[in-house]
């Protein structure tokens, strides 16, 4: 058993909607819902490969279709250290209640921040085809110290997001906080190099939602070719990246000639292949035309 990957699935899981049932104070239950039967398979393959191998799919409810997976924290091996991590999680209030909290101590994985994605997060793209989109997490269950604890352990992984206050679809008022990513630095490219540049191939199909007959699946999260063009433009390092004076060279072009054709300055090609500027969406993309680079490069 893997008691390091359990925690980073129930960290992953708690940040959004996942939760931890108790009963009688001494009897836990951790649970995870999703629409889709798929995706609740997944997460059960992940937490039986680690080592939990008593778990329940459920069809919790037919007129919603929503599917959840779960498992008795008591039965289960390291138990103790589990129960630990609930302790972290949810505090209790004096009318007996429990309320959910983030632990400061929180590593934000790789894992745990994919789980974290797909179950509450989102890929919000513009009207305005030249916009980079956004990468929105929900975070509706946290206080807002919570939240800006949040925005601090992102920034230590090099990726900057704010917190908005969303309105309630359900009541008048505020639901909590939602984090929307900056769109102006490198923020979009290091999540996804941070989380996988694509979609777990078990689940890419499994739907997250809908909205009237538009069908909302796992890959719909994961940015397209046209989302990466947005994206990289962004990213100073990516003529590094994308080792565009390799390319260059092959070409048999100097930094004036592969300038002009793209209508810059050589400076700025000198710049970009060395990782210190970007281009702006409308040269970038004449770049990567011209040059016939591949972005596939990027999942390497």
């Amino acid at each position: 058993m893997s008691i390091q990957k359990i925690v980073e699935i129930i960290n992953g899981a708690l940040l959004g909607d996942g939760t931890i049932q108790e009963k009688d104070g001494k009897y836990f239950y951790f649970r995870y819902v999703a629409k889709d039967k798929k995706l609740i398979e997944w997460v059960m393959k992940l937490l039986k490969n680690n080592g939990i191998k008593k778990c329940y799919i459920v069809h919790d409810n037919k007129i919603s279709d929503t599917w959840s997976v779960g498992f008795y924290i008591n039965t289960q091996e390291y138990s103790g250290k589990i129960i630990e991590l609930v302790e972290q999680w949810y505090i209790k209030l004096p009318n007996g209640k429990r309320f959910k909290v983030l632990p400061k101590n929180i590593e934000l994985t790789p894992l745990t921040m994919l789980l974290w994605y797909i179950g509450d997060g989102s890929l919000i793209r513009h009207k305005n085809p030249n916009r980079v989109p956004w990468i929105v997490l929900a975070t509706n269950n946290f206080s807002k110290e919570d939240v800006n604890f949040l925005i601090s352990k992102l920034k230590q992984l090099d990726m900057n997001f704010y917190a908005v206050r969303m309105k309630s679809g359900f009541h008048k008022g505020y639901a909590g906080y939602s984090l929307f990513s900056r769109a102006g630095n490198a923020t979009p490219f290091n999540f996804f190099k941070y989380i996988g540049l694509k979609p777990p191939k078990e689940i890419a199909n499994a739907i997250v939602g809908k909205r009237g007959s538009k069908i909302y699946r796992v890959k719909d999260k994961f940015p397209t070719e046209d989302d990466w063009i947005k994206m990289l433009s962004n990213v100073p390092s990516i003529g590094k990246l994308l080792n565009v004076k390799k390319k260059r060279i092959e070409m048999g072009l100097t930094q004036k000639q592969l300038a002009d054709i793209i209508g810059v300055s050589r400076e700025m090609v000198r710049d970009f292949e060395n990782g210190k500027r970007n281009m702006s969406l409308e040269r970038f993309e004449r770049l990567v035309s011209e040059m016939q680079i591949s972005l596939s490069n990027l999942h390497k």
